[in-house]
């Protein structure tokens, strides 16, 4: 099943239960400079009267044990890595630091907050000490009332890993139409860009992490012989040894134009509108905010066949899909054999399938697992 087949199919809330004007949310700082899935989920979400507020929880604490007061009612974490900070390594500090925050969660849980996790990731991409973050995560999943996934994958995943079945509620990844600014021509993102106008533009765009594939991209693109085709990646790169194999790969192939830095909101549409497809050759995944980025700015995408991915994309509609690594050169060939009628047909069913997800009935059904 779908993204929107999922979304069309979610039981409908109750729409006899009124929205509660005292229903207080309180979810953790989140800075994310490039992603706006936390704007648009709490615009959603307070359009049925919820507040939502940052959670501080030592101060939550206090208030509860001097004041017997309760500050909200519900709990909803997102990016959970924060509450088990693991990247210095050192083993006691880590197991004192997530155990805290553990402690704090526990005693709130027992004073009667409610508490929703959605599960962005299962685990780390890159985890310090595994075995501290899998305990954490799993009692986490055992505090929690309510569980949010993306897809069915991610539940089928969250339920082998963690062993708990109940209380898991699929709601897809909404899309980010209207998110981010959307008013520069092709013509003019490619003139701005420096590509001309008959060149197939393929886009790797965000901050560029082993993996995501990057490395595999350059490597499919050498193999690919078209004069005319163009590997536009944008993004930071924080790991400086994968910056300079980045910049190496540049220097030997003319048609791989990098802007190795932050690309702020209202560039994006700069790189967007400028390309063709988007590429997006995760090596490991489970759902990708990207590829809901691309689709928004209708364009199709070039995917492999893991995590989530899988229930989004149908190949050949909103762009193509590939089952291994290797295969990858033969999708970015396949892009650039495609009839320009049948890649604006994939434009217009990426955008479609974005409209499908939208956030007005994302936030109604999050509000009923609050209810």
């Amino acid at each position: 099943m779908n993204m929107s087949a999922i979304l069309k199919s979610s039981t409908e809330p109750d729409k006899s239960v009124q929205a509660l004007p005292s229903l207080r949310v309180l979810t953790s700082h989140i800075h994310l400079q490039d992603n706006q899935y936390i704007t648009c989920l709490w615009s959603s979400v307070k359009q049925h009267g919820v507040d939502v507020d940052l959670l501080r929880l030592t101060q939550i604490i206090a208030q509860k044990i001097i004041g017997g007061q309760k500050m909200a009612d519900v709990i909803h974490l997102h990016w959970v890595q924060k509450f088990c900070p693991l990247a210095h390594k050192k083993t006691p500090q880590a197991f004192l630091s997530t155990l805290k925050y553990l402690v704090g969660f526990i005693f709130l849980k027992l004073q009667g907050y409610k508490f929703v996790w959605t599960v962005h990731n299962t685990f780390s991409h890159d985890p310090k000490l595994p075995s501290i973050e899998y305990g954490f995560r799993w009692i986490l999943s055992r505090i929690c009332n309510d569980i949010i996934v993306m897809s069915e994958y991610g539940k089928q995943e969250f339920i082998q890993m963690f062993g708990r079945s109940q209380h898991i509620h699929i709601i897809p990844h909404g899309n980010y139409i209207g998110a981010y600014p959307n008013r520069i021509s092709r013509s003019e993102a490619r003139q701005k860009l420096g590509i001309a106008p008959d060149q197939k533009v393929f886009l790797h765009l965000g901050q560029l992490k082993p993996y995501k594939g990057i490395n595999q991209l350059l490597v499919a693109f050498s193999q690919i012989r078209e004069s005319d085709a163009v590997l536009l990646i944008a993004g930071s790169c924080k790991d400086d040894q994968l910056a300079e194999e980045i910049q190496q790969a540049a220097r030997s192939d003319s048609r791989v134009l990098l802007k190795l830095e932050f690309i702020p909101d209202e560039d994006i549409q700069l790189y967007m509108n400028a390309c063709d497809w988007v590429v997006l050759p995760y090596q490991k995944i489970l759902n990708s905010g990207s590829a809901l980025l691309a689709l928004s700015f209708s364009r199709p995408v070039i995917v492999p066949q893991k995590g989530a991915l899988t229930e989004l994309i149908e190949d050949s509609k909103q762009g193509f899909c590939y089952a291994e690594d290797g295969d990858l050169a033969k999708s970015i060939d396949r892009a650039l054999n495609t009839p320009v009628e049948q890649w604006k047909e994939m434009c217009a069913q990426a955008f479609t399938l974005a409209e499908q997800l939208d956030w007005s009935r994302i936030g109604t059904l999050v509000y009923h697992v609050y209810q």
